[in-house]
């Protein structure tokens, strides 16, 4: 079979995905919404795939995650423009499609098994509040047949919307109606070509199980549905397809620094296996991140681990590394929180957390010695050292690190241990599985209550970070400290009501330890 499915759309009703990739793209279960429809066809089916908006991450994509598949990759020249529309893109794909064919659109999820639908030419039709009907192509049915289309019009409910998918059988009628240049809504519509089959064959309606993926409300309550609270960065997005783990990145120089990051330790992160604009790729690691997996035992492997394997210490001319330090800390961190103070207009900063006391942060930052906190270790370092990102495998023992950031201030060889020792003991204070997972509530403003799921066994993961770091003789109360500022860093990043939360416990952390040190 030939499936045409439509990509060129610039996917304006995605707010600020839309800008930022093909909303073909977006991942649903940790797959792109294009790859749930190519893999609910067979692999002998071939796939004109329409190309216009972003169109080379569409082709990126797909030669990554889908390199045994049959593609054919059209550019339709106006997919924005006045007269463009789900019509031209699929009428510029004609040359490829002189057979019958399906249609699907790009920003669906197709749910029914169509190889059990027997009609010649036939469409799938969803019943939909009447006050919508002016966002779809309606049908009217005399029985299962269609004998009238309202396209983009209020109808009445004797009314279906045409949602998705069409298989076409009559090509060559569908083609000569779909050429009519009439246009609706401004755009060339599907329902030109649809008439023809009305008219001059039988066209039938379907009723499907689809979800809709069209507009950023959708796609929103989709990820909702998937976890408790969403992580997700309109900038990057992760993939799970056929054994292999797919990264974006819309800033293609996280990618070749991150790529050159894995090469100066190409034992401790996955072998990246192809890169395109935009991606990059690696085999699945079989095993479990160490939220799943890990114990305390299996915890100490990993600090050992760590400390031969990882952090190896840099020589550093130490005026530059400061330097460094100072933009990655200070600087940071100051200009993160202007940003949340910018969109927290009337933000009360709280003075307890848990019914401990907390200077005002604006006082308690005063407080803190930046030269102290700027004066790392400078050594290799993964730089997210989170529980998320390390891998586990418990027979045979085996660590794997994901996810790298890919620069320090910068620079990619080097960067300060003392980060990704407060990365450990951050996740170690806030388990962001749980907190992925809506684990998590927060009361009040000047006095904040918070409760969230911990560690199994969180007081003795701690204790074995605290003995590693004081057998080493690095300095924890600034590795506390420094944990505390990781949390103000990460609050602007993430919505209501997580970023409250991480404003009160990186004002509780740092606290601590400015007390830890005064005591010491």
């Amino acid at each position: 079979m030939k499936i045409c499915i439509l990509t060129a759309g610039k996917g304006s009703r995605m707010g600020e995905y839309g800008k930022i990739i093909n909303k073909s793209l977006l991942p649903v279960k940790n797959k792109a919404i294009l790859s749930h429809t190519i893999e609910s066809f067979s692999i002998d089916d071939t796939f004109v795939i329409a190309l216009g908006h972003n169109a080379d991450q569409v082709k990126s994509y797909l030669k990554i995650a889908h390199p045994d598949r049959k593609l054919c990759f059209v550019n339709v020249k106006n997919f924005d423009g006045s007269g463009s529309g789900p019509g031209l893109s699929l009428l510029s794909c004609k040359e490829f499609l002189q057979e019958p064919f399906y249609y699907v659109p790009g920003d669906c999820i197709i749910h029914t098994d169509l190889k059990k639908i027997k009609f010649d030419n036939w469409l799938g039709i969803s019943k939909i509040k009447p006050s919508e009907s002016n966002a779809f192509c309606n049908v009217m049915l005399e029985k299962n047949r269609i004998v009238d289309i309202h396209d983009k019009e209020y109808c009445h409910e004797n009314f279906a919307a045409f949602t998705a998918p069409l298989f076409v059988s009559d090509y060559e009628i569908f083609w000569r109606y779909l050429k009519n240049q009439s246009l609706i809504d401004n755009e060339h519509q599907i329902s030109n070509g649809l008439w023809g089959l009305v008219n001059e064959s039988n066209i039938y309606a379907v009723n499907t199980s689809w979800t809709d993926l069209g507009n950023l409300e959708k796609f929103k309550k989709i990820q909702s549905k998937e976890y408790g609270f969403d992580f997700s960065k309109p900038d990057e997005f992760i993939y799970f397809v056929n054994d292999r783990v797919i990264k974006f990145f819309a800033d293609e120089t996280i990618i070749s620094s991150r790529i050159k990051k894995a090469n100066l330790k190409p034992n401790i992160f996955p072998k990246i296996k192809q890169t395109q604009k935009n991606f990059y790729s690696y085999s699945y690691f079989h095993g479990n991140t160490f939220y799943d997996s890990g114990n305390p035992k299996s915890f100490k492997n990993l600090l050992n681990w760590l400390d031969e394997n990882v952090w190896d210490k840099r020589e550093v001319e130490l005026k530059k590394f400061h330097s460094l330090c100072n933009e990655f800390y200070f600087k940071k961190t100051m200009n993160r929180l202007d940003s949340f103070n910018a969109s927290h207009k009337g933000f009360i900063f709280p003075n307890s957390v848990n019914s401990e006391s907390v200077p005002e942060l604006k006082k308690l930052l005063k407080s803190l010695s930046w030269e102290l906190i700027c004066d790392g270790i400078p050594s290799f370092i993964h730089g997210d050292l989170n529980f998320g990102n390390i891998l586990y495998q418990e027979k045979p023992e085996k660590f794997l690190l994901i996810d790298w950031r890919h620069d320090f201030a910068g620079v990619i060889e080097f960067g300060d241990l003392y980060y990704d020792l407060a990365k450990l003991y951050a996740g170690l204070i806030i388990n962001f599985q749980h907190i992925r997972n809506g684990m998590f509530k927060i009361f009040g403003n000047k006095h904040v209550t918070i409760e969230f799921k911990t560690w199994n066994k969180q007081d003795e993961y701690i204790k074995i970070l605290e003995n590693y770091i004081l057998s080493k003789n690095y300095n924890l109360p600034k590795v506390i400290m420094l944990s505390g500022i990781t949390f103000l860093n990460m609050a602007p990043l993430h919505k209501s009501p997580f970023d409250q939360m991480l404003i009160a416990m990186g004002s509780v952390l740092i606290n601590r330890g400015l007390g830890d040190l005064h005591r010491n």
